[in-house]
């Protein structure tokens, strides 16, 4: 009984032994073909990631030097527009009005050259017989090189170059710039440095290399892979060729290549100047070393499964979030403020607006003038600068907030807040910009957009570009320290758009229309004159000054559409000369936007001449803010104009801030005092701010107007101050030509 019991053991303990022995090499198997096809579709799924990821970072690498090479050519081109017009005589003149302005664009100097290749730069060198001159007489547009040695310098060098003419001669305005200048855009530090970016052109010559590992120049990009990183191989030799091909016929496109025994991923992309690409690579060698771990510890688990197979689970599943969060660290982290990156805050931020929860916010922030701290402190102290206000703006923000780095200063955040959103708008900006960087105290200015999310919200890139919208409302104000996007926002953004791209055929087709708005003798009430203002009517009807006044202001038509008026009016003016034996004195509004040249006035003398008028009677209008600029030399152009026979009006009186000073030295002749005192003083008693201006008018000898006046009781309380004139609705409202013919022929 106990020999047979025994002897059932030792079968039951073999039989269970050939089973589990049979198990576990199945299971063995079966993990370990598991694992074959696992590791397999992490590759896939990785490297499909990568094509993603890489293809995006190209194109926005792309993108922002689009937009910086715009910028500079648009800069170039309202040079020589400027030169064309008639603003300069010499070429010292030219460079003493925008050398000022270089360091805005990049630029390093302008060169003005002859067809013989012969001038000077703005920075005081001779050029004489530069090469390849005509390269540049042949462009009809402007023009952007490729590198080449400077003529001044030991640096690589781009021109941008557009051809005009001066004084009778053709010459050629170059503005150069370092070509390593651009290569802060290219500074793209990609798996955890590893990766970079070439720029190069479409024969594949290299103009700027993000590794610096590139010393020569004129070396061609192919035949460097080739020689350095030994791709002779077939496949790699075949993916160059067709890199080389596609590029040729203007394509993009991405793939993988073997170099120095790493797996590199590489994107070309196009930019829209010259045929350049963007040539973007990232290394493999840190997804490769975790593959080749996991093969490892696979291989490992397997002859242990019996025993640990629930270890072995959880094992896989820490160490797959290990080398998750590695990829994930490099993919989405800003390796600088150690916040999420652009691509981390699109992806997060796509699925956020999904999130049912209400009162959502997008701002984006940046720092005024941040690459002037570039310059003073260095960048490695404005990188400090960016970590420590990340760090500032994630604290003060509500705690279920997406903050990221998107893009050099540029930081954006969603979140939710029930609360009063300005309350926390001034925090951010009082709190987050007071900085201390190792013991160094800082104040930084930011320029704050905001957009509240509506429940339609879901494409993140919409969103993102209205609270960029807003913040391009307070770039640069020093005043105001955010702005709310709303739909008056929007609409008028679009309304602008309309405007700007119907302006230029309004102005040849005359849809711009003067109307004048009679001035009267206080006293008598008889005919002092009148003030043109502009009207445009189109289709039918007639567009308010103040919906594309400030736009042409800020987009510098208004420069072109101040001389039509004045054209106009002269005119009228030579009209009613003929007609009446009678000018009636008009005063014009002058943008200042005209005094970037200060011998803009001799166009107009020009147009005087031409209808034979007397200057006397036109009277030129400025805006008192117009006199604070800290960048127009105001006694000089206000002289210029009087010495012209020209009467001057300084516009809006009271509201600019004006020293008395300043005042008491501008040869000017009328003070229009503006239209909110009259509003607003008490006419019941005469001590008010208007009593004070009428006693510096006659310190100064100068005549006053006031504007704006609409009631009986403000015309007596003129007349009892002894204002010289009045303008205003109480008398007419700004008529047509013909009516105030009218006007002035039944009150002169």
């Amino acid at each position: 009984m106990n020999q047979k019991n025994e002897s059932t053991n030792k079968f039951n303990n073999e039989t269970r032994y050939k089973l589990n022995t049979k198990w576990i090499v199945t299971i063995f198997i079966i993990i370990l073909i598991l694992s074959f096809f696992y590791v397999e579709y992490v590759k896939k799924l990785t490297y499909k990631n990568i094509y993603h990821n890489i293809t995006e970072l190209s194109e926005q690498t792309a993108t922002q030097l689009n937009l910086a090479i715009n910028d500079q050519k648009k800069f170039v081109e309202f040079m020589v527009d400027s030169i064309n017009r008639g603003f300069f005589k010499t070429t010292d003149e030219i460079f003493d009005r925008f050398k000022g302005d270089l360091e805005n664009y990049n630029f390093t100097r302008l060169v003005i050259l002859d067809q013989n290749g012969n001038g000077t730069t703005s920075d005081g060198h001779l050029v004489q017989n530069y090469t390849n001159i005509q390269e540049f007489f042949q462009q009809n547009t402007v023009y952007l090189s490729e590198n080449r040695p400077s003529t001044v310098s030991n640096n690589q060098v781009n021109i941008y170059s557009k051809t005009f003419e001066l004084n009778g001669q053709k010459l050629v305005l170059f503005a150069t710039i370092n070509t390593t200048d651009y290569k802060e855009i290219l500074l793209r530090r990609l798996f955890n440095g590893n990766g970079g970016t070439y720029l190069i052109n479409n024969d594949g010559m290299v103009l700027i290399d993000s590794f610096d590992v590139i010393k020569e120049n004129n070396v061609n990009l192919y035949d460097f892979f080739k020689t350095h990183y030994h791709a002779q191989n077939p496949d790699n030799l075949e993916k160059i060729n067709t890199m080389q091909e596609n590029i040729k016929k203007l394509q993009v496109g991405t793939f993988d290549i073997k170099l120095d025994e790493d797996i590199y991923f590489l994107h070309y992309e196009k930019v829209n100047v010259n045929d350049w690409y963007i040539v973007t690579i990232a290394p493999n060698s840190i997804i490769g070393k975790e593959l080749t771990l996991f093969l490892i510890l696979s291989v490992g688990i397997c002859l242990f499964i019996i025993f640990i197979i629930l270890g072995i689970s959880i094992y896989i599943d820490i160490s797959s979030q290990k080398k998750n969060r590695k990829l994930y660290k490099v993919a989405y982290i800003d390796p600088i403020t150690l916040l999420g990156n652009a691509l981390y805050f699109k992806e997060n931020g796509s699925i956020y607006l999904q999130n049912p929860v209400k009162n959502k916010y997008i701002i984006t922030l940046d720092i005024n003038k941040f690459k002037a701290l570039n310059n003073i402190y260095g960048y490695e102290f404005c990188n400090r600068i960016l970590k420590t206000l990340g760090e500032n703006l994630s604290k003060i923000l509500p705690s279920n907030n997406i903050t990221c780095r998107i893009s050099n200063d540029v930081f954006a955040t969603l979140f939710s807040y029930s609360k009063n959103i300005n309350q926390l708008l001034n925090n951010i900006f009082h709190n987050v910009s007071k900085l201390n960087i190792n013991g160094t105290e800082l104040h930084v200015n930011l320029a704050i957009g905001v957009y509240k999310l509506k429940q339609n919200d879901i494409d993140i890139n919409k969103v993102l570009d209205k609270s960029y919208m807003a913040r391009s409302k307070i770039k640069g104000l020093y005043d105001a320290n955010y702005y709310i996007f709303d739909d008056l926002l929007e609409n008028q953004l679009v309304e602008e758009q309309k405007i700007e791209s119907c302006m230029e055929q309004a102005l040849k087709d005359n849809e711009f229309e003067v109307f004048y708005q009679p001035k009267v003798f206080t006293n008598t009430e008889k005919i002092a004159g009148a003030e043109a203002l502009v009207r445009w009517r189109r289709n039918g009807e007639i567009i308010p000054p103040n919906k594309f006044i400030p736009l042409f202001e800020k987009n510098k038509f208004i420069t072109k559409l101040d001389f039509y008026i004045f054209e106009q009016v002269c005119k009228d003016l030579a009209c009613w000369k003929e007609k009446y034996d009678f000018i009636p004195k008009v005063s014009i509004n002058v943008s200042k936007e005209h005094f970037i040249n200060e011998n803009f006035i001799q166009d107009y003398v020009k147009i005087t001449e031409h209808y034979h008028l007397d200057r006397s009677q036109i009277d030129l209008e400025i805006t008192e803010s117009a006199t604070i600029d800290a960048n127009i030399d105001i006694l000089k152009i206000l002289n210029n104009i009087k010495a012209q026979g020209f009467t001057i009006s300084i516009d809006d009186f009271g509201t600019g801030y004006s020293s008395l000073s300043m005042l008491q030295n501008m040869p000017i002749d009328i003070i229009k005092i503006d239209k909110i005192f009259i509003d607003k003083a008490d006419l019941s008693n005469h001590d008010n701010i208007i009593n004070y201006i009428m006693f510096l008018a006659n310190r100064l000898g100068v005549k006053t107007i006031i504007e704006g006046v609409e009631t009986q009781e403000q015309t007596k309380f003129i007349r009892e101050i002894k204002c010289d004139m009045i303008q205003g609705y109480y008398y007419s409202k700004p008529i047509s030509k013909e009516d105030f013919e009218n006007y002035f022929n039944q009150h002169k």
